[in-house]
């Protein structure tokens, strides 16, 4: 078997590659149905013809492909499988009579099937002649013409997107046993199944493999052997978090790029009828160009509307369709009856409809935008990263009735299997970093955050992917913040981290070897090292201590940006029952009856550690109700995150008052671009103008940005 060799892709002049999908479909057909999701197709437009569309209404360079295996109708099979090559041309659909509205009402798709793919190939070289870029999403095709298609579409070619095809899929049968199952389990099964089909597709010529999903085990399909990872943003919620996770992932992996795939219209459930419904979408692309992106492509919405996720969609005009069984049931010959009165409504909903030409409006602006001022190479400063463990399967938050990697039946049987103590810590991290004030009005925003710290990375033991020198080369403070199952090889990556020079925070769960999710009663012997880790945290671990409940400081000095009596809690965690080895060691938190250790830093070679001494993952310390708590207070963690975000700061800064990022910066997205010295600044309210210094080269200026404004600045004028 070759070695894959990742396909180098050249960025257009304006260093990026802005689009939209397209799909092949015809008018009168159905996507979905059911009472909520009926979704009528009342398109005019082929593929092909859409491709012009594109270039007439400036809606980018690039064009994702939505293949499918060809649709339900005849002109569609055609279409994909290149009949008119053959002289043969699919007879129009009598919907009122039901005939020609089906493939099989006019030929047998068996016949055909050594022709599959052959029209995505001419499509693919439509594309290369007009100038548009093009990648293939959820599509099928055999080798004679997979193998044509980097050919075909040369530079313009960018690969195939296998979109949301996987995802954890171990389960016990019916009266069966769960023993068996573990983390690694799951997370062995995920791979070896992605990777097979990655495989596949690279041996059968498709090229780059991109993979499009809002799952947070997105780095398990890149250690898979995925090329690109593509978020499908507004599904995965935070779209800074999603940047974070796809930039780490590039460059830990070194992938060509990573991309942004916006579904707006299906995700961002605010309504129509809110004045930030589109400055929202506008904002969204603007934050991935902030990000480091060289994708950003629009899902859905230009052409014709395909979600009706909020309560005022114009697609609730259209007629309902309801079979009484799954969402996906829609063949032509059952839909028959419903055409003639859904051909009324297609004003509302199709290409020329008032949201649809929105969708449109906010693409080519920010397309103007992008081919104007050119994007900054590289990728953003990011002086931090946030460690997703290994067989860390959760998602990027806290919500309790999900089960880790989908294992509900498992949590039914042991809750530990649902989202604990180790996903809160991305709450936490989230409050930080990446804070989501409330930018939308009455609705929730779910979608933007400020950097009031600049731009972190989330890098990945995935797989126990880990590498010290690329950890050194790229980061000044590493940060654990959810589930991690430790070896050896991390323990010495993270110590040669250390000595370099670099932050670390960790707690013991952190250094715990479990694959069972067993977070609460792991024992010493789980321990990497059995708990000696006199060399990185100048502890030895000797058990599980007793139960506390306030966190206090031991002084006034208030470093960490709390002094006693200021108390964190009711935590209900236990300590850990130490043995400090290092007696130079600095406790900065301990337990307000007993004053044993609860927080320790230590100097290691040239770095240092920060050491939460609790039994229980940092997530578990975001109670803070306590006396001195403030309500926008991140916990015990979050103090020790801010305050290693305040001593490893980037090239570029920004404060409220000239020393520290307070309420103001919550609301400002920034970027520094070192390759190309470009510094990004966004205010991601969009009712009120907000007021910062920007600091750099060691001195600041005061700024204000209008409400959603976005700017680009030259960090050498400033």
């Amino acid at each position: 078997m070759k070695t894959h060799v990742k396909i180098p892709i050249e960025l257009p002049p304006c260093g990026m590659l802005v689009g939209t999908g397209i799909m092949n479909s015809m008018p009168d057909y159905l996507v979905c149905s059911g009472r909520t999701h009926t979704t009528w197709v009342p398109q005019l437009f082929s593929p092909s013809e859409l491709l012009d569309k594109i270039l007439e209404d400036n809606q980018g360079n690039f064009v994702q492909f939505w293949g499918f295996s060809g649709g339900l109708s005849p002109t569609t099979f055609a279409r994909y499988y290149a009949l008119e090559d053959l002289g043969m041309v699919p007879p129009p659909p009598d919907w009122e009579n039901r005939k020609n509205i089906a493939v099989r009402d006019w030929v047998n798709p068996d016949d055909f099937k050594d022709r599959k793919g052959a029209g995505v190939l001419k499509l693919i070289r439509e594309a290369r002649e007009k100038g548009l870029y093009i990648a293939l999403l959820y599509t099928e095709a055999v080798p004679e013409w997979s193998r044509q298609f980097q050919d075909a579409g040369g530079k313009f070619y960018l690969g195939y997107d296998f979109g949301e095809r996987f995802t954890f899929g171990l389960t016990a049968e019916a009266g069966g046993s769960f023993d068996k199952v573990t983390l690694r389990t799951l997370a062995d099964d995920l791979v070896a199944r992605v990777r097979a089909h990655v495989q596949e597709r690279h041996e059968t010529g498709w090229g780059n493999v991109a993979a499009t999903s809002s799952n947070f085990y997105l780095d398990y399909e890149v250690a898979a052997g995925a090329d690109i990872p593509m978020t499908e943003d507004y599904a995965f919620k935070h779209l800074n978090l999603s940047s974070a996770l796809s930039r780490g992932l590039v460059r830990q992996y070194g992938l060509p790029l990573w991309g942004s795939h916006l579904a707006h219209e299906h995700y961002s459930w605010i309504p129509y009828s809110s004045p930030h419904k589109f400055p929202l979408l506008r904002a969204s692309m603007f934050q991935k160009y902030l990000t480091g992106s060289k994708i950003v492509l629009n899902e859905s919405g230009g052409w014709y509307l395909e979600a009706q996720l909020v309560e005022d969609s114009p697609m609730f005009e259209t007629p309902r369709v309801e079979f009484g069984g799954p969402i996906t049931q829609r063949d032509p010959h059952d839909i028959a009856p419903f055409v003639a009165e859904a051909r009324k409504t297609y004003d509302k909903i199709n290409y020329h409809s008032p949201v649809a030409k929105q969708y449109r409006r906010e693409i080519s602006d920010f397309y103007d935008f992008v081919k104007a001022n050119g994007t900054p190479a590289g990728q953003p400063e990011t002086p931090i990263a946030l460690i997703k463990g290994n067989l860390d399967l959760g998602q990027p938050e806290f919500r309790p009735n999900d089960a880790v990697a989908g294992m509900y039946n498992l949590a039914e049987q042991n809750p530990l299997w649902f989202a604990g103590q180790p996903e809160r810590g991305w709450d936490i991290a989230a409050q930080v970093f990446y804070p989501r004030p409330p930018v939308l009005g009455e609705w929730h925003n779910l979608f933007l955050s400020g950097s009031p710290y600049g731009q972190v990375d989330i890098t990945s033991f995935a797989m126990d992917h880990v590498d010290a020198g690329f950890l050194s080369a790229h980061y000044r403070a590493l940060l654990f913040v959810g589930w991690n199952t430790c070896s050896e090889k991390q323990y010495a990556a993270l110590l040669a981290f250390v000595r370099n020079g670099g932050t670390l925070f960790v707690s013991i769960p952190h250094l715990s070897t479990n694959e069972t999710r067993n977070y609460a009663a792991f024992g010493v012997d789980e321990l990497v090292r059995g708990g000696d880790w006199s060399e990185l945290c100048g502890v030895k671990v000797k058990g599980k201590g007793p139960r506390f409940y306030w966190a206090t400081a031991p002084d006034h000095k208030g470093e960490l940006g709390f002094k006693h009596p200021r108390r964190f809690g009711i935590l209900t965690v236990c300590r850990g029952d130490i043995e400090i080895t290092d007696p130079s060691i600095e406790t900065l938190a301990v337990d307000d009856e007993e004053m044993e250790p609860v927080l320790l830093r230590r100097r290691c070679g040239k770095g240092t550690v920060y050491f939460l001494n609790t039994w229980a993952y940092p997530g578990a310390t975001d109670a803070d109700f306590g006396p001195g708590a403030t309500l926008d207070s991140p916990g015990l963690a979050g103090y020790v995150y801010r305050h290693i975000a305040r001593t490893t700061r980037g090239t570029v800064w920004i404060s409220d008052d000239g020393n520290d990022a307070g309420a103001e910066c919550r609301f400002i997205n920034y970027s520094y671009f070192p390759d190309s010295k470009k510094i990004c600044l966004q205010n991601i309210d969009f009712d009120t103008s907000r007021r910062f210094h920007l600091h750099q080269a060691g001195s600041s200026v005061v700024m204000e940005l209008a409400p959603g404004e976005f700017r680009l600045l030259d960090a050498a004028r400033g």
